[in-house]
């Protein structure tokens, strides 16, 4: 039988794109559930013009990147797209994402798959070849989160110890100002994490598909769980960590790494580079389900649109 599917969409900016990617949901997947967390405090939105079968979190959270309230919300919109619906697999976007393979194709490999999520993720400390070999293949799309660099800055991000002092941050060329605060990262492991032995720090990239054994898993927290997020609550970049470090701790959840996103980094900076009509024999060519990127008005989401519904 043909898995159903859910979307979870995470959207901050750009609502004609959010409009634009659920309708191209609905088209593919015949109005599948789709729950959204949109930051109205960054950028308003109707929400009128929305299919039925979208239901949006209310009242929003105010989210900031590399933030914990990236992580709320998804929770949030999760708890929705499974108290209104019962989705045998759920997928998180954001709302630059596009999908890029036929719905029939990812049912199908959904269907024959013996796993429980699909979600790109390492040990704090593993090696490439280290995870390779205890964990299996990656997607090879995500070589930043394999540089010796990035290794460096997720053990500092999640293990390290870390002080922090107050400080003002200026926005909009000095005309607002916030608090922020200062953190200076120390060369040695903080002895306040959640993390040990038997419950190690995993991480890996945002985006991630799972069924509903997973999705109860993270609608249901335990109670370290709930350490762990209270120790990701002030660390930067929580949504690299919590899902993995979730899902790979728990006892006979079945993972892919091959997360089945396709993604251009710009030599391992914070963001993926927008994707265009450059890319597109890549992104078609890919193992992928979903890709990001994309600006909201560039012409090849057209021409992914003629592939998926025309052939053309």
């Amino acid at each position: 039988m043909s898995p159903q599917i859910g979307f979870v969409i995470l959207s901050h900016r750009e609502p004609r794109q959010l409009l634009r990617l659920v309708r191209t949901l609905n088209r593919l997947y015949g109005d599948p559930p789709i729950a959204c967390h949109h930051d109205m405090a960054q950028c308003p939105i109707d929400t009128a013009p929305f299919p039925e079968n979208v239901r949006f979190v209310a009242p929003s959270i105010r989210t900031g990147w590399a933030k914990w309230s990236v992580v709320r919300a998804f929770l949030a919109a999760l708890e929705l797209l499974y108290r209104d619906a019962g989705p045998d697999w759920f997928v998180l976007l954001s709302g630059a994402d596009y999908p890029i393979k036929p719905a029939e194709t990812v049912r199908a490999e959904l269907a024959a798959a013996e796993v429980d999520a699909l979600i790109d993720y390492r040990q704090v400390g593993d090696t490439a070849a280290s995870a390779l070999e205890r964990f299996g293949p990656r997607n090879p799309e995500l070589d930043q989160f394999e540089s010796d660099g990035n290794r460096r800055l997720k053990w500092s991000h999640y293990e390290g110890a870390e002080l922090w002092f107050p400080m003002l941050r200026f926005n909009d060329g000095g005309r607002h100002v916030r608090p922020g605060r200062f953190t200076w990262h120390l060369p040695f492991a903080s002895p306040f994490t959640p993390f040990s032995r038997d419950f190690p720090c995993f991480y890996g990239d945002h985006w991630i598909t799972a069924d509903r054994r997973a999705a109860r898993l993270l609608l249901a927290p335990s109670a370290r769980h709930l350490r762990l997020q209270r120790h990701l609550l002030r660390r930067a970049i929580p949504e690299e960590c919590y899902y993995q470090t979730v899902l790979c701790n728990e006892p006979g959840l079945r993972l892919d790494r091959d997360n089945r996103r396709y993604a251009q980094w710009n030599g391992g900076g914070a963001h993926p580079q927008q994707l265009g009509v450059a890319d597109l024999p890549a992104i078609m060519a890919s193992n992928a389900h979903f890709a990001r990127k994309f600006d909201h008005d560039d012409p090849v989401l057209d021409r992914i649109d003629a592939l998926l519904f025309d052939g053309a």
